[in-house]
């Protein structure tokens, strides 16, 4: 196989995203004369703008009419290959009909019918699915990580940052509240390494977050201590691509299983990962800087259940265990 045009539709989530990222660049490796594109949604774009992985980038919108458009531009481009990482029908549905020559995507009875190369997904969506229709293709994989392959060269002089600081992501999306860490263990948290080690607790998150950090902030600020704790939050403040060069500046991050500690993951931080429902082997934090927290005896994680009547996996994560994960990595040296 010597493709000319190669075609991405990617998943949704910006972790889905992170772990694509090692399956593009063994694209741009093995094919180096071909031309790479990705389809994703818009608010994921400024992650791969300028990437050297993909050469053009083409968003995925909601209405029925930029459905049918994106359809018609693939069937135009006949790519001589495409994978097809989500499993949904109306992605396994595009790829059917995108007359490409080889099409690659994962299980989902029936309406994988239109695929050439089918693979199982184990566990989750993550890189070692990705990586393993990679390998049906024979294609040698030159990284087996997304560490170093999201930027970092946004501008952020203008947002004044703390000369030494940590990142928290404690925000949850509505449908993954199960996900979640008592807001009082943050706040105890944040005190604590900011007694520590003097680590300014700086908050992100989406504009939905926003009440979760306001009242982490507020209850870290009840706690007696220095007057100079001053927590920031940048909920729904910065785009993904500045998240990543403030991570890239941050000393630590702390925060549960989500797509931000993807970002930070992939920046090569150290990484405190809070987990409980979902699998770390499959979607843990990727580099070597990490660290995962979570309950090892609960015979009922990991689920990946969205509800859950007790949330015991989180609700008995403690404060103790979240502190010296991070004790041994800030012990590493500091940033």
């Amino acid at each position: 196989m010597n493709p000319e045009k190669i075609c991405v539709i990617h998943l949704n989530q910006i972790g889905d995203l992170a772990f694509a990222m090692p399956l593009l660049k063994a694209l741009r490796s093995h094919f180096p004369g071909a031309a790479v594109h990705s389809v994703v949604k818009p608010y994921l774009i400024e992650l791969l703008e300028g990437s050297p992985y993909v050469d053009r980038i083409m968003p995925r919108l909601d209405t029925i009419r930029d459905k049918g458009r994106l359809l018609a531009t693939l069937r135009k481009a006949r790519y001589d290959l495409l994978f097809c990482l989500p499993r949904s029908e109306e992605s396994l549905i595009m790829t059917a009909f995108s007359r490409a020559d080889v099409k690659a995507g994962f299980c989902h009875f029936p309406w994988d019918w239109g695929l050439n190369i089918k693979e199982t997904v184990e566990g989750h969506n993550c890189w070692y699915n990705n990586a393993k229709l990679l390998k049906q293709l024979d294609i040698p994989i030159p990284q087996n990580n997304y560490v170093g392959l999201l930027p970092t060269d946004a501008d952020i002089t203008d947002l004044e940052l703390p000369q030494r600081f940590m990142v928290i992501s404690p925000g949850a999306s509505k449908r993954r509240q199960a996900k979640t860490w008592p807001e009082e263990n943050f706040a105890r948290l944040a005190r604590r390494l900011w007694r520590r080690y003097g680590l300014t607790p700086l908050l992100v998150g989406s504009a939905e977050n926003g009440k979760v950090n306001a009242r982490i902030i507020r209850l870290a600020l009840e706690q007696e201590g220095d007057d100079n704790f001053l927590p920031v939050d940048l909920s729904g403040k910065i785009g993904l691509r500045v998240l990543c060069a403030v991570l890239d500046k941050a000393s630590l991050f702390v925060g549960i299983d989500s797509g931000v500690m993807h970002l930070a993951s992939a920046v090569n931080i150290p990484v405190v990962g809070l987990f409980g429902p979902t699998d770390p082997d499959y979607v843990g934090p990727q580099n070597k800087l990490s660290r995962v927290v979570r309950r090892e005896d609960m015979e009922c994680v990991p689920c990946y259940l969205k509800k859950c009547g007790h949330l015991n996996c989180m609700q008995q994560l403690s404060v103790d265990q979240a502190s010296q994960a991070c004790d041994e990595l800030l012990s590493i040296g500091p940033k």
